[in-house]
């Protein structure tokens, strides 16, 4: 199996040799930003998104990139190029850099870019959909999508222990997005999801243009004692996009089953991925 590539700071280097300084911010205060993409017959799905969202979570939490958008293009091309052989799951992460008290930036950010193969998932998936559970917490900074994932490893640590897929930020009895995706539910034949203070997830936006004029959609979060009532449940992230939920802690979603919206929803997904539309 062929070893994976990643840039760090200017440099392609093995996985095995890639490294940052002990006084990198990124690790020593979780500052910095990152985003995530896969592609499709080699190309980056929508990186010009994903780059608009990495430099925008920079702006949020006052982080100079100091890169220009078509010099991020370039190192994500170069770095995909020097891992060849199927399709790749893209990591880009900027930290604040190496500090001399811990806290002081110097104006030099790290830059990261990890080079993975892309994760599979079960077909049960999305033939049978998935169990998620809820926990009680939000982001710190939603629309940021920063480092700081102390509450996603702790809902997912729980999740696990429940036999779950993913888990669901709970807030003031609202439903507010996974830890690693964002949150769609269905009533009467109507997509519900989010206004704003969640992350602008690339799927979840991809879904929301793609069913415009087709599926109506109620921007609003949805509340808690509304479970059990809701037709659909289904999540959206880079991997593995379009997934139906059936079950939220131990309450069932409709009657159990993928339902027919989720159905339109993924393979709408699913030809605009595959064909390489646009909206």
């Amino acid at each position: 199996m062929t070893k994976s590539i990643f840039y760090v700071n200017g440099r392609f280097v093995p996985e095995s040799q890639a490294s940052i300084g002990v006084s990198d911010l990124g690790l020593l205060r979780a500052y910095g930003v990152f985003d995530f993409m896969i592609t499709y017959n080699r190309e980056p799905f929508r990186l010009k998104d994903h780059l608009e969202r990495l430099e925008n979570s920079a702006r949020i939490i006052e982080l100079d990139l100091q890169w220009k958008r078509r010099e991020l293009e370039d190192v994500v091309y170069r770095a995909l190029d020097r891992n060849p052989g199927g399709e790749k799951g893209i990591r880009i992460i900027a930290t604040g850099g190496q500090s001399p008290d811990s806290f002081t930036l110097t104006g030099e950010p790290s830059l990261i870019i990890i080079v993975k193969p892309a994760k599979a998932y079960p077909r049960e998936f999305f033939t049978e959909g998935v169990k998620i559970i809820t926990f009680p917490a939000k982001r710190e900074t939603p629309e940021a999508k920063t480092l700081n994932y102390i509450h996603a490893i702790q809902a997912l640590k729980r999740a696990r222990r429940e036999r779950a897929y993913e888990a669901l930020y709970l807030h003031d009895d609202l439903l507010i997005e996974c830890t690693m995706s964002s949150f769609f539910a269905v009533k009467d034949q109507t997509i519900i999801t989010a206004a704003k203070d969640v992350l602008d997830g690339i799927t979840r936006r991809t879904v929301l243009e793609l069913v415009k004029g087709k599926i109506p959609v109620d921007y609003r979060f949805v509340r808690i004692s509304e479970v059990p009532f809701l037709d659909e449940v289904f999540i959206t992230s880079s991997i593995p996009e379009v997934t139906p939920v059936v079950r939220i802690d131990k309450t069932k979603i409709g009657n159990g089953k993928p339902g027919h919206i989720t159905g339109e929803v993924k393979k709408l997904v699913d030809e605009y991925t595959r064909k390489g539309r646009r909206p």
